[in-house]
């Protein structure tokens, strides 16, 4: 069932991937770094260098692990639309079995890993993440392995793990906090030096020395450790300073009410429209807050085991997703994919009780389908997509 869920998955994020074949959303950034990394260009690591194509800007904010991926895959189909996204798709189908075997990891049970793997496959907005090329799919995929190995304290799996998310995207860093509720108790019932040894490798230097690695391109281009410093506080300067807005942009208290999605890209054909509109599966986003409400009212204690479980998804789910309301920085709804596969698991936990939900998740999922692909419809029927206000 999981090999058929992976097949189908791949499948339907592989289909028109390449349409439009023009940049969609942040594109225009991602992908001429993209392609200049495929052919050894130093220019995306260069705050003040200039993309050659117009309206477009290289992507020098990001960490480079997963333009470098989506160099590879421009080298192998070409510099085009389906080159730059088919690293997002494949990734896209990868978060959703690392997803599987983080729940069985956590569970031992394959139904429940089963249903949150087909939940994550099923949301809009995972879906859509997974057919642009921007780094977030990536990212989430490292957390979701990173944290299953948390569980299992396979420390040096966790060290790598951590060390890829963090050279994706920096957001990567909501881990820690995960990280120290459960590690801290730890070490003070039974403080070693070895054991902050341990720590330290497999917390600090490994994962920097993973990030400075990631890096290697830069300097094999000729930069120096002063270009790559200088590099770095010209992202902290622009994460910290940015005053820009944007129609589509949110507040993190919106995204699991699904308040306001993003407008990737429209072509007007006649009489018809074509979207890709970003938005979640509403049964998934609103069924899930329920799931959280549901546990919590539980009122689940660490003192059993049963419980342990339960604590660390809704900690993972909660440390990946309040960080961001102290952002001082624009925000959209694509943020919160890394909380999403976490919400999907405590949904999946609850979901036995509510069997015909299933069918709910499954339609709205089609139902959006078109407006997420690009899918010519008629303009007049385009309204029925636009359940709330917000929406449009």
């Amino acid at each position: 069932m999981l090999i058929l869920l992976l097949i189908l998955s791949f499948g339907l994020r592989l289909f028109t991937l390449a349409n439009p074949a023009a940049y969609i959303f942040d594109e225009v950034y991602h992908v001429p770094a993209i392609k200049a990394i495929a052919v050894g260009n130093p220019d995306p690591f260069n705050p003040f260098a200039q993309a050659p194509e117009p309206n477009t800007a290289y992507d020098w904010l990001h960490p480079p692990v997963a333009k470098l991926i989506q160099a590879i895959s421009v080298n192998v189909f070409g510099a085009n639309s389906f080159g730059w996204r088919f690293p997002s798709a494949l990734f896209g189908t990868l978060s959703i079995a690392a997803l599987y075997y983080f729940t069985l990891t956590v569970f031992k049970k394959p139904q429940l890993a089963l249903a949150a793997a087909a939940l994550f496959s099923l949301d809009n907005l995972q879906f859509t993440m997974s057919r642009i090329a921007m780094n977030d799919i990536f990212v989430t995929t490292w957390i979701i392995l990173a944290l299953a190995f948390f569980f299992k304290r396979q420390w040096r799996l966790i060290a790598v793990f951590t060390g890829l998310a963090l050279a994706t995207k920096h957001s990567a860093l909501f881990l820690y906090p995960i990280y120290l509720i459960y590690l801290v108790p730890e070490f003070l019932k039974k403080p070693s030096f070895k054991v902050f040894l341990k720590y330290l490798l497999t917390f600090i230097l490994i994962p920097l020395l993973i990030y400075f690695l990631s890096y290697s391109p830069m300097f094999l281009q000729g930069k120096t450790w002063t270009d790559f410093v200088n590099l770095h506080k010209q992202i902290y300067y622009y994460q910290t300073h940015l005053t820009a807005t944007h129609g589509y942009q949110s507040a993190a208290w919106q995204w699991p009410l699904l308040i306001r999605p993003v407008w990737f890209h429209v072509a007007y054909l006649g009489d018809k429209i074509a979207n890709i509109y970003n938005l979640g599966n509403p049964a998934i986003f609103w069924g899930g807050l329920i799931a959280v409400m549901y546990v919590l009212i539980q009122g689940l204690s660490f003192a059993t085991a049963k419980v342990r479980p339960y604590w660390f998804i809704l900690i993972s789910y909660f440390s990946l997703f309040l960080p961001w309301l102290l952002s001082p920085r624009i925000l959209f709804l694509h943020h919160y994919l890394p909380a999403l596969p976490f919400l999907c698991v405590l949904l999946a936990s609850v979901l036995p009780k509510f069997k015909p939900y299933w069918l709910v998740v499954v339609a709205c999922f089609f139902f959006f389908y078109p407006i997420n692909t690009a899918i010519p419809l008629p303009t007049t029927w385009l309204k029925y997509w636009f359940w709330l206000p917000t929406w449009k």
